[in-house]
């Protein structure tokens, strides 16, 4: 196809779908996703996931992961950062053992792929947090703590899936091992150390915008490629800028309405366009087992949360509305999911079977 046409389409898709959406009370993720089945090979066939497309929906996976990081209220998670770390542990442990049982017991898979598919139902995204923001209630102690907990709940998925990573890609020499390890501090000291300092110094002697924006995404591009030559996924790269920067990047900050604007408009929706064209829609009639896996997949992400859930209610005594609350923020789960799944399947950890679940 023409890539002018191609072009063309992909921009009116991002366009015209969340217009569409919410029309219909249809979360515009959900769209994307549909938008790029329907113009993907397995229906219309008028766009491949061609090199570009692949470039700019890594980029918007990777801007995700920021995003998740640098939204995060600093001030509130150190006032409740206990209670946070305790439900951080449930809200990603319950559903992470689950998800290893049945995944490995019910689906017959491997222990690579229930490890990963443990790691992808502990996680979760706050994709429902606007919600809670437009009835006034994110200072809430049981939005507080979900939201703290979002943090450990994204770190410990992301370890798993670079544990994973490095389990699958064979045997290591000592010589490599040490190297890596070099490397990974190197990652460390400089996502969490040196980006935050040099950013801090930029912003104070330069007020540009275009160079202040620049600046970010240079450190978010930077992260990732730090992490992915320590042997890390890039996303957990892009994760801890956001946190490393998330003092500095104000959410209601001119700085911050330029990162979010070019990340919801350009670069997410094309990572979710992505991930629907490489959804083959023959394999759900095809098979039952790709309804299979989804129903699994459902029941145990529901049920499990809902556990932990219930127990932060029990233990921090919260009202049955709060309970809600919690589960509410904490079972919603997108992007961050899709990104670990899409990683897992372009790695061949994952069958198409699951990444066609997981869209479900």
């Amino acid at each position: 196809m023409n890539a002018l046409l191609t072009l063309t389409l992909v921009i009116g898709i991002i366009w015209f779908v969340p217009l569409l959406c919410r029309k219909i009370h249809v979360p515009s993720i959900v769209g994307f996703i549909l938008a790029g089945i329907l113009i993907g090979p397995s229906v219309l066939n008028i766009v491949n996931e061609g090199p570009t497309i692949k470039i700019l929906g890594s980029l918007g996976m990777l801007y995700i992961m920021f995003q998740s990081g640098s939204e995060i209220d600093i001030n509130d998670f150190k006032q409740y950062k206990y209670r946070s770390l305790f439900f951080g542990l449930c809200t990603f442990f319950i559903p992470f053992v689950l998800g290893i049982v049945t995944s490995r017991y019910l689906l017959d898979f491997g222990w690579l792929s229930s490890l990963l598919l443990g790691a992808m139902y502990g996680s979760h995204t706050l994709m429902t947090y606007p919600i809670v923001s437009r009835y006034g209630v994110q200072k809430n102690v049981a939005v507080n703590v979900t939201v703290g907990a979002t943090m450990f709940a994204i770190t410990l998925s992301l370890m798993v899936l670079a544990v994973v990573e490095g389990m699958s890609g064979g045997a290591q020499t000592p010589k490599d091992y040490v190297i890596q390890l070099v490397v990974l501090a190197i990652f460390l000291l400089s996502v969490l150390w040196l980006f935050p300092r040099f950013a801090r110094m930029f912003f104070k002697r330069y007020r540009d915008p275009i160079s202040e924006f620049m600046v970010v995404m240079l450190m978010l591009v930077g992260s990732a490629l730090l992490a992915d030559l320590a042997g890390l996924e890039g996303i957990l790269g892009a994760f801890l800028c956001g946190v490393s920067l998330n003092r500095l990047l104000p959410n209601r900050s001119s700085l911050m309405s330029r990162v979010n604007f070019m990340g919801n408009s350009v670069f997410v929706p094309l990572f979710l366009i992505s991930v629907g064209l490489m959804i083959h829609v023959e394999a759900f009639w095809s098979s039952w087992t790709t309804i299979m896996i989804a129903v699994v997949m459902i029941v145990t992400k529901l049920l499990s949360k809902s556990i932990a859930a219930f127990i932060a209610q029990g233990v921090f005594r919260f009202s049955m509305h709060e309970r809600q609350i919690v589960f509410g923020l904490s079972h919603a789960t997108a992007a961050g999911t899709l990104a670990i799944v899409t990683i897992a399947y372009q790695m061949g950890i994952l069958p198409e079977e699951v990444l066609n679940a997981a869209v479900l």
